[in-house]
């Protein structure tokens, strides 16, 4: 394993949320690509034995450019994906090198850096492709210009015909560099800070049954802007001992309500077709819901939440904060969201508490870019407020944040 061959490569694992990346060892002449993606984009490349590499054309203030989209297909026409902008940045030129290279060693880490397979490749790179790599020069960054890009690959993506299907770099799986179904065992105690946690944890690619996973996973991911010991997860009520939320976010000025949602990452599940998928999305969204308003509502029963956390009881004064409801589901389907409004707008109505829905993936863009609790919420209300005036909620464009 990389990690553990070469434990120096890990804060620049860590450096980067989702993407490629490129890293040429002295240990030998065989070029390494790390691939960081969620679960799901990691099973999918496992069971395809590959993924493909898209080369973008854009055009960027009349100038001809380009960036790179990874694809793994757990669905022919709509596939998974992993946006890498490119522009004149130090590495940028190794990355394109190693993606014209034709063997490579490919390494997976999922968003919390956690390495989960590694194969020899193979890549197939028409002619045509490669000359375009080649020969396209790579513009500036700006912050305009990758908001501006990220909107015009997605555009692209959804338009892409069978000629850029065939133009796509290929890479294929040869031999497996390790294990293909790691048990990973974390024991590290700033891993197990929050409240509630455990002293240890564990995590694979494959779950039969997600949810104790993803919350630990949110609790994580949150952990990158909110102090351990305001993130509570799994707190109960004291009367019966149920759950009230999957997991609290307590801070000076808000208390924020989280539902979690997951589906197992099975092949069988993988590999549903998109109307199903969208159905689950439907029914774990509506399922939140009523979850979160039992919350809220247990929450503005009184003057001071009381709940046991680890075994222990604690009470929580409300006075002066804010109560907020985020509801995190694996995916979220764009043309879906006057279904998701509807619903979304019910919920905010009855329990006159602010209330909004976003993907797993999403909440990774928002955790890994956002640097404080401040900015954090100001972008919940952003999207709270322009779905209250609007009528609807609509997913922040890539690139936003």
């Amino acid at each position: 394993m990389l990690s553990v061959t070469h434990p120096q490569i890990l804060p620049l694992v860590e450096s980067f949320p989702i993407g490629i990346m490129p890293l040429w060892l002295n240990v030998d002449n065989i070029p390494k690509l790390v691939v960081k993606a969620p679960k799901e984009a990691i099973l999918a490349a496992k069971l395809n034995k590959g993924f493909s590499i898209y080369t973008v054309p854009l055009n960027s203030n009349g100038i001809l450019t380009y960036a790179l989209i990874s694809a793994f297909f757990d669905d022919a026409d709509e596939p998974l994906v992993i946006y890498t902008p490119m522009f004149k940045e130090p590495g940028v030129e190794t990355l394109k090198d190693t993606i014209l290279t034709k063997n490579l060693d490919v390494y997976f880490f999922d968003d919390l850096n956690r390495e989960l397979l590694g194969y020899e490749a193979t890549l197939e790179c028409d002619p045509i492709t490669k000359k375009f790599i080649k020969d396209t020069p790579l513009v500036q960054f700006t912050n305009e210009a990758a908001k501006v890009l990220h909107i015009k690959m997605g555009n692209w993506f959804g338009r892409r015909t069978e000629k850029d299907d065939s133009l796509a770099i290929k890479v294929t799986f040869n031999e497996a560099l390790f294990t293909e179904d790691l048990f990973i065992q974390d024991m590290r105690p700033e891993n197990h800070s929050y409240q509630g946690s455990s002293s240890n944890s564990y995590s694979q690619l494959v779950r039969d049954e997600p949810g104790e996973f993803q919350e630990r996973d949110i609790a994580q991911s949150l952990r990158r802007i909110f102090r351990s010991n305001s993130i509570y997860l799994n707190p109960l009520r004291v009367q019966d001992k149920e759950e009230i939320a999957d997991l609290l976010v307590i801070t000076n000025k808000n208390v924020l309500f989280i539902q979690a949602k997951d589906s197992p990452n099975i092949e069988r599940v993988l590999k549903n077709s998109i109307s199903r998928k969208k159905s689950t999305t439907q029914k774990s969204l509506k399922k939140a819901c009523k979850q979160s308003k039992g919350a809220v509502n247990y929450a503005k029963s009184t003057s001071s939440m009381k709940m046991i956390i680890g075994g222990d009881e604690k009470s929580i004064s409300l006075e002066g904060r804010e109560i907020k409801v985020l509801i995190v589901v694996k995916e979220l389907f764009n043309d879906e969201y006057p279904v998701y409004s509807e619903i979304l707008l019910a919920l905010a109505n009855d329990i006159r508490t602010p209330c909004i829905a976003i993907d797993y993936n999403e909440l990774l863009m928002w955790t890994s870019n956002l640097e404080s609790e401040d900015a954090f919420y100001s972008t919940f209300d952003q999207v709270f407020i322009r779905g209250v005036n609007d009528g609807k909620f609509t997913r922040l464009p890539r690139g936003i944040i």
